[in-house]
């Protein structure tokens, strides 16, 4: 019997190769004979460099760049030599994670880090450049990210702009003709999680600024601020980008980049099955487990586990999802493939308590999920 174990990370408790490692580990307490093969998964967010380079022969590229506040942080990029290519996760420079929770204030938090980790990539030679959007505590509209990269971002006066989202309602004229000369020659992949537009209900700062520390007076302020950049935006753009699906990604980040260059948009977790050839791997298993932190309307955009189960659907594998928790929409996501959800948490407790208990939690679940295949097999005997 074999398994083929491909789950996201379970953000803030495990990461993809982590969550791979206790499936393994519970199949093997249940079913010693069992042959599992463990392909960690990312979507376009936190995770995915390394994906890339473990199917590759990918090294790391460590630089200094501005963290979300301003401050001086080691980074780092995956670099491919032969090919010239550049893999940049922008939570690198900008991530929800690299700041203290206390400290999110997306009016402040700028994706400048994120155009230093462009311009270092661009000095090395670079020809093709893959950036994965997910997992950003800014909300700025990919406007540090310009500035850093070249690009004037001006008031009325003629001053350049604020840093983070503050800054969106203050531009009045934009150049971003130093930007689009750096990136004319290079071939642009942006890896997405979700599809967002930059505005609206569905948009960048209606859907994701509360978790990035918007109170509701800054949700109504960053929401104008980013209707004035969008139309500054599609100016500059000649067309209208802002609608675009994935310009609301990592922030506004992926409105800045149609601005900027003919950057070809793909869903993160679609670029990492066909790149890690998962498709013959689901063709030689018995059962395919994979899983995320949290199941919801947002997983049927992209994220792994429906990516995969999609997938799996056409051979006829069952394919099991362990999750954080799971938000409605659970026929849509059957229908998509997936056989069984399971929620590993096991009781109401403490965010804290929770991300502590996650390995053990899965562990549990993923055993009794074994035990039950291994009493069918008694059965069939």
């Amino acid at each position: 019997m074999k398994f083929l174990i491909t789950p996201d990370s379970y953000k803030g408790s495990m990461s993809a190769q982590e969550a791979a490692e206790v499936m393994e580990s519970a199949i093997h307490k249940v079913l010693p004979e069992a042959r599992c093969e463990i392909l960690p998964m990312a979507d376009g967010g936190e995770g995915t460099a390394d994906c890339l380079r473990m199917c590759g022969a990918g090294e790391i590229v460590q630089c200094v760049v501005e963290d979300p506040l301003g401050k001086k942080i080691d980074s780092e990029f995956v670099w491919f030599q032969e090919q010239k290519k550049a893999v940049i996760e922008v939570a690198k420079a900008c991530g929800i994670m690299l700041i203290r929770p206390e400290e999110k204030n997306p009016m402040e938090a700028s994706s400048y880090g994120v155009g230093e980790l462009i311009n270092h990539a661009i000095s090395m030679g670079c020809r093709q450049l893959i950036l994965t959007l997910g997992g950003t505590v800014t909300n700025d509209g990919g406007c540090g990210m310009l500035s850093a990269l070249g690009a004037e971002l001006t008031n009325g006066e003629g001053q350049e702009i604020e840093r983070g989202g503050r800054g969106l309602m203050q531009i009045k004229n934009m150049d971003l003709s130093v930007p689009r000369q750096k990136m004319k020659d290079i071939e642009v992949i942006v890896l997405y999680d979700v599809k967002s537009p930059l505005l609206g209900p569905g948009g960048a700062t209606r859907v994701f600024g509360a978790q990035k520390g918007a109170t509701k007076e800054m949700l109504e302020e960053l929401e104008q601020g980013m209707e004035n950049y969008a139309a500054r935006m599609n100016d500059a753009a000649g067309r209208k980008i802002s609608d675009l699906a994935g310009a609301g990604a990592a922030g506004g980040i992926g409105c800045a980049l149609y601005g900027i260059c003919d950057a070809k948009y793909i869903s993160g977790s679609q670029y990492l099955i066909e790149s890690m050839n998962i498709e013959e791997k689901i063709k030689e298993c018995d059962y395919v487990l994979t899983g995320e932190g949290s199941m919801d309307a947002q997983s049927l955009e992209g994220k792994v586990p429906v990516g995969i189960a999609r997938i799996a659907k056409k051979y006829g594998k069952p394919v099991i999802a362990f999750v954080g928790m799971s938000k409605g929409e659970s026929n849509q996501h059957y229908e998509s493939g997936i056989t069984a959800i399971f929620c590993i948490l096991r009781k109401n407790d403490s965010i804290e308590s929770i991300l502590d208990s996650a390995e053990k939690n899965l562990e549990f679940a993923v055993e009794n999920f074994a035990r039950v295949i291994k009493m069918q097999g008694k059965q069939k005997v």
